[in-house]
Parts: C-alpha cells; structure tokens; sequence
C-alpha cells in the first residue's frame, strides 16, 4: 500500500481532469481537482491527518497510508499569532524576491544562506511550472513562501496547495472565498491592504507601513497576525520607498518586530549583481540582511507565550512577564533603562543590533534592575530568568 507523511504530498497522474474527494478513515473528508502538467494531469492532496485515506478514480477504490509527521506540518492562526501545524511557534523572516528563471537557481542558494525562513513570490500564471519547481525547491530547503496572486485560477491553487510551505497574499478581496474553496490545504490566507481586514476568511492582515508604530494599534484592534509586507526597500532607488539606508530599513523591521509584527526585508540597488534583490537579483548585496542575523537568533529562541506589554510605553516590548522581556531602542540613545522585575536571578543582554555585539551579564534582582547601556543608536534589551 502507497504510504505518505503527514503534510507531505500525495501526488499521481490521472487521465483527464478529475475533482475528487479524499476521506479520512475518521471521516474527515477534502475535495481536490487535478491540474494541466505539461502533458498530463496530475492530482495533489496533503493529508493532515494519520491513518487511512480513500478516494475514488473511474469508478475504483483506492487508498494509501498517512505515516507520522518528521516535520512541523504548515502554518496555522492561533489568536493572534502563528503555529505550526503540531503546536509550535512559528516566527518568520522574511524577504522579497520578485524575479523571473534567470536568477532563481543563484537566489535560491543565497536564501538557504540567509537568516530568512520565509520568502515572498510572485505568481505569474504563464510560469506556473517554474513557480511550483521554486516551491519545492525553497521546502527542500526549509523554507516557506508566501505566494502573492493578482489573479485566482484553479491551476495555480490545485497545484500548489498540497505543499505544506506556503501561504497566500492575493491582492483583490473578491478573490478570497474562491481561493479558500480551493485551498484542500486550508493554508494562510490574506488580502494585501485589505478594505476590511477583520472579516473572518482572513486569517491575518498584510499590509504595507513605514511608520511601524501602528502595529500595536492594529494588532489591538483586529486580534489578528500581522504581516508588514512592505515598510520600504533599502537601496538606492528613484522613490522615496526604494532608498532607504540600511539604519532605517534594520531599525523598521525591529521595531515592527517587537511590536509583535511580522516584517518583510525589501533591497533595491539598482546596479546589484542580476539586477535589485527584490526584483530578482542573485544576491542580496546591502547590508540589512546580513545584520538580521541577530535577529533571526532572537526569534529562535523566543519563549513561547511571548506577547507585546503595554509596561514601558516608551519603548516596545515583549515579554513573558515575571521571566523574559525583549526591548527595542531604536533611534534612542539611552544612557540606561530600569525594569521592575520578581526577585530572582538573571541573564542580561544588551545588543547593538546595527554591529551585531551582545554585551551579556549575569544579575541577582531584589526589585528593580537597571540596565547600563552605552548611549548609542540601535540598542536592544534582551533579559531572561534564570531562576
């Protein structure tokens, strides 16, 4: 009997198009249509749960064997954060990578070496086989993509919607229950600028935002994930959007971050190797992503239950109160910062997070702690309990 992993894909050619249900020894039950691959029709489902699956082709029975998951399954909603499909946590990096087939094999090497774990792409629906070779490509990998579609087609849902790595940005909202009845993998579903982002077929906003302040007011108000898809470009680019300088471009995407957002990376050097990295260049070649790497150590090891805490109204900050708190100075240069602590002991970390250097110290804490820190820009305050 065809066995497959929980989450993996369920593939095999069927003559002509089919739709076809596929059920759960348990009876949960999905409907999935077969797509055009170059010359033959291909069937693709993700199954989410153990045990047995059948389906019906032509009339005859058939089924296969879900075995246990060795991966974290797909990204899902809880409250207002993310998951992965077995429980946990799931932080993104993100960055933007809208090229064609001429650069992707070079790019695709350069993200597996990056601090990113997510990646956004376009579809183009006259080069859907070169989009779903990227998907699987970045799930070897492991990493995910978010596909940002102007135009919903079941070719491009049918044959993508069985990878557990990707998510959806569509850009109209008519598209979005289309999309969903489709989606046999029940993926994340968003509307980039939505006119009304709290209805409840999306599953978290996308927008774009320089002033990253305004996270905390839309994360309160639709108790949703949100996803800064676009807070500018570093680069050197003809629009106000396209030429920020590395600072501003590092210090949006802490400061969103530690609001509790999600924020892309965006480079746009226009004389870049191949061309701008987030118009399909090869390389990143600013210095933004290098300088994510301390970021990208802090979102690994983020204790779960991590939240945005309204404390220190001066600074953003996230904490599990009473044993972690993340703070973010940004453009700041406070000579130093006092947290009110339970008595205990703890590890202290302050990051410079424009040159990558962690200052770490080890304090007992009565009642307060204050914190010294060197009176420059881009300081970060990472405190964890020890006892």
């Amino acid at each position: 009997m065809t066995e497959v992993e929980r989450w993996a894909v369920f593939e095999r050619a069927v003559d002509g198009p089919v739709t076809v249900e596929f059920r759960h020894e348990s009876g949960e039950g999905a409907y999935v249509e077969s797509f055009t691959d170059a010359d033959r029709q291909l069937l693709r489902f993700m199954p989410s749960l153990e045990g047995s699956w059948r389906y019906t082709l032509a009339g005859e029975a058939h089924s296969f064997t879900c075995t246990p998951a060795t991966t974290h399954g797909p990204v899902r909603r809880v409250g207002s954060g993310l998951r992965w499909a077995d429980g946990t946590p799931y932080h993104p990096l993100t960055t933007t990578w809208f090229g064609s087939a001429d650069n992707w094999a070079e790019a695709c090497r350069a993200l597996a070496a990056s601090p990113f774990n997510r990646v956004r792409l376009r579809a183009h629906l006259d080069r859907l086989a070169h989009l779903d070779q990227q998907v699987q490509d970045l799930l070897a990998v492991g990493m995910a993509a978010e596909i940002v579609v102007c135009d919903v087609v079941p070719e491009l849902v049918n044959r993508l919607a069985a990878y557990r790595n990707i998510s959806w940005c569509l850009e109209a909202d008519t598209d979005v229950r289309a999309l969903a009845e489709l989606d046999s993998g029940r993926h994340l579903i968003s509307v980039h600028s939505a006119a009304d982002p709290g209805v409840p077929w999306l599953t978290h906003l996308s927008i774009p935002l320089e002033n990253l302040r305004g996270v905390s007011a839309l994360r309160r108000d639709y108790a949703k994930p949100v996803h800064v898809d676009a807070c500018g470009y570093e680069g050197n680019g003809s629009t106000p959007e396209t030429s920020l300088t590395g600072q501003e471009m590092l210090t949006r995407i802490w400061e969103g971050t530690v609001r509790g957002a999600h924020v892309a990376h965006g480079e746009w050097y226009v004389d870049a190797d191949g061309g701008p990295w987030s118009g399909g260049g090869a390389r990143p070649t600013g210095v933004v992503a290098q300088r994510l790497r301390l970021l990208r150590e802090v979102l690994d090891e983020l204790p779960d239950g991590v939240e945005p805490i309204d404390d220190y109204r001066d600074a953003p900050t996230l904490a599990v109160p009473g044993s972690y708190y993340l703070q973010y100075l940004g453009e700041h240069r406070f000579p130093e910062r006092t947290f009110s602590l339970p008595a205990g002991a703890y590890q202290v970390e302050v990051m410079d997070v424009w040159n990558h250097s962690v200052r770490r110290t080890h304090e007992t804490v009565s009642d307060t702690l204050t914190v010294r820190l060197p009176g420059a820009q881009y300081q970060a305050i990472q405190i964890r309990r020890t006892t």
